[in-house]
């Protein structure tokens, strides 16, 4: 165990080595409880130091732990305990007996997590002790934490973002300040403690910026891009002193797969994709989708009800090349710039299929937000009988009205015919998810606005 020295939110600072302690007397209290090897641990909490004493607890004693987003109504945080076979730690409870704590544990189940669900019931993602040690391995070296680093983690630690993240800063030995986030308790943090890195979504620097959070000791950090209206965010970060990179990951391979090289001008920074953290790591792309390979890859979906993982649905998201070799399929629409190096561009099932030419969303959404008083701006597409059309929903500036017909006139100025919106809809704000890494807008209800405005 390195000598990284966590400090939170409570105050209270401790060492990496005090934690393992902690995490022991944990597992004794969760023996007490009944939790033995391969059983589920519903951990539903923010992030606290009980949250990382039962994730170490969980690893040493070969329990298996089920990240629940504090986000979920109880609803559907119920219905992922059921599913997962996972029951709730109470953490009063004590426990006297030695707790059984395996050494090499490695090829155990350790973690799962699950994707944003936002068209159907999140799948679970099992990983296994060793998946998430070796790519910790890997973002330490890619990255070049160190233990003369002060890293924020304020990423939820329910995702795989957070993560991987706090693990990494751990490995690495440096000071890690494990943070809530909230836009003044973390602009606070980076000031007093002079943050070098840390990593997060789009949306949480644009509400670190608005606030003038002092950025300007970030020598390193990776960003999510969820946002289309943060189009510049990189570019006003660096006027602050702090260098976004661009970055990629997913529950299936974690979070921090590849990044762009923090050398490269904003504008190469700005782009999500990156070069692959692992050097074990290989990437392709086929017919359009990105498909990855590597250490960090995840061991297969759950079953429904939690007893093993289901290699049918598994299956039908890996697929085999002609020398043998499995690669897993994303779902991501990508390029590859070169053979180690990617550009994501957006989940294949958002790309709009128009005039018989595929077009990325993000395209009509640049000419929709240079519009007079557009603030932001999605576009889905509709099926008709004369083929696909998009429709744009839009929030405007405060204060201004949008024209439908002026908007729709301005884009005919930049775009080709078949990209421009047929319809332009005003919103208050855009239907989401709040996830843990990250806020995502449901398309998929936009989608059904838009059919129902065309039918």
């Amino acid at each position: 165990m390195s000598d990284a020295v966590l400090v939170f939110d409570n105050g209270e600072e401790i060492e990496s080595k005090e934690l393992v302690r902690r995490a022991v007397q944990r597992l004794r209290q969760l023996r007490a409880q009944g939790f033995a090897q391969g059983d589920r641990l519903a951990l539903h909490r923010g992030n606290d130091i009980e949250a990382l004493e039962l994730l170490l607890a969980a690893a040493l004693g070969g329990i298996i732990v089920v990240a629940v987003n504090t986000k979920y109504s109880q609803v559907e945080v119920d219905d992922l305990v059921a599913r997962s076979g996972a029951r709730h730690p109470t953490l009063s409870h004590h426990g006297d007996a030695e707790p059984d704590v395996y050494a090499n544990a490695q090829d155990l189940p350790f973690i799962i997590f699950t994707t944003s669900g936002t068209t159907s019931k999140p799948k679970m993602v099992l990983h296994r002790q060793r998946s998430v040690i070796e790519h910790t391995v890997d973002i330490v070296d890619h990255f070049g934490y160190s233990d003369a680093d002060t890293v924020l983690m304020a990423l939820p630690l329910c995702g795989t973002f957070g993560l991987s993240s706090l693990i990494a800063a751990v490995a690495s030995g440096a000071r890690v300040v494990v943070n809530q986030f909230s836009v003044d308790g973390t602009s606070a943090l980076t000031h007093r403690e002079q943050i070098t890195a840390m990593n997060g979504s789009d949306d949480m620097f644009h509400r670190l910026l608005l606030a003038n959070a002092d950025l300007s000791h970030l020598r390193i950090s990776g960003y999510a891009q969820f946002n289309t209206s943060l189009s510049d965010i990189v570019s006003r970060a660096e006027a602050k002193g702090a260098t976004l990179t661009g970055l990629y990951g997913m529950s299936e391979v974690q979070a921090l797969f590849s990044l762009r090289d923090p050398q490269l001008d904003s504008d190469g920074r700005s782009r999500a994709g990156g070069m692959l953290v692992s050097p074990r790591a290989s990437a392709r792309v086929v017919d359009g989708e990105l498909q990855l390979r590597g250490p960090s890859l995840f061991a297969g979906y759950l079953q429904e009800g939690g007893d093993v993982v289901d290699d049918e649905l598994t299956a039908q998201y890996m697929v085999t090349d002609d020398d043998g070799v499995v690669w897993f399929k994303t779902g991501d629409l990508a390029e590859m710039d070169d053979d180690r190096t990617f550009h994501y561009i957006s989940r294949l099932g958002d790309i709009l299929r128009l005039g018989g030419f595929l077009v990325a969303p993000a395209e009509i959404a640049e000419a929709l937000c240079s519009a007079p008083g557009v603030a932001d701006a999605q576009v889905v597409a509709v099926g008709l009988e004369t083929g696909s059309r998009p429709v744009a929903f839009v929030i405007p500036e405060e204060g201004a009205t949008i024209s439908e017909d002026e908007v729709i006139e301005h884009c005919r100025s930049r775009l080709a015919r078949y990209k421009v919106p047929v319809r332009v809809v005003s919103l208050d704000e855009f239907p989401i998810t709040d996830g843990p890494n990250g806020v995502k807008i449901r398309l998929t209800e936009l989608r059904d606005r838009a059919t129902e405005l065309l039918s």
